[in-house]
């Protein structure tokens, strides 16, 4: 037996509507900049400062790696990621944000902090803190 919670049959059902509908937020930013959500999340996943692995960055922003090494290939021709040799290990690539992805990011994400800060006051300041601490229990279950 199913239970319909909010018109969605599954938890699964509800945090891909969630996802999406926070998607399109977003989607004027990502559109102008020509980023997929996927681009987005490997954005969101690296530093300026520190370089991780493909394997690592496709783990962090949920992709498969295939699909993680093709969007990083976009990213690289853009100029927004940077590849180089690990120091210990040369054959290890590290990636990471080129200047030019970290003022792109910066620009993202104080679009995504205006929507942020318009569901919390739609929902209010508990809750907010409240969803997000339950999805990082979900994430981590």
């Amino acid at each position: 037996m199913t239970t319909i919670l909010s018109g969605y049959a599954t938890l699964h059902g509800a945090l891909r509507a969630a996802e999406r509908r926070w998607l399109r937020h977003l989607d004027a930013a990502l559109c102008a900049r020509q980023l997929s959500p996927d681009q987005w999340s490997m954005l969101c996943n690296l530093s300026s400062e520190t370089g991780i692995t493909m394997s690592e960055l496709a783990n962090r922003s949920q992709l498969a790696p295939s699909s993680a090494t093709r969007h990083a290939d976009c990213l690289a021709e853009r100029g927004l990621i940077f590849r180089v040799a690990a120091e210990e290990d040369r054959r290890r690539i590290l990636i990471g944000l080129s200047r030019l992805g970290a003022e792109l990011v910066a620009a993202v994400r104080a679009e995504e902090e205006i929507a942020e800060r318009q569901l919390q006051a739609k929902i209010g300041v508990r809750r907010f803190a409240e969803l997000k601490r339950v999805l990082e229990l979900v994430a981590e279950a």
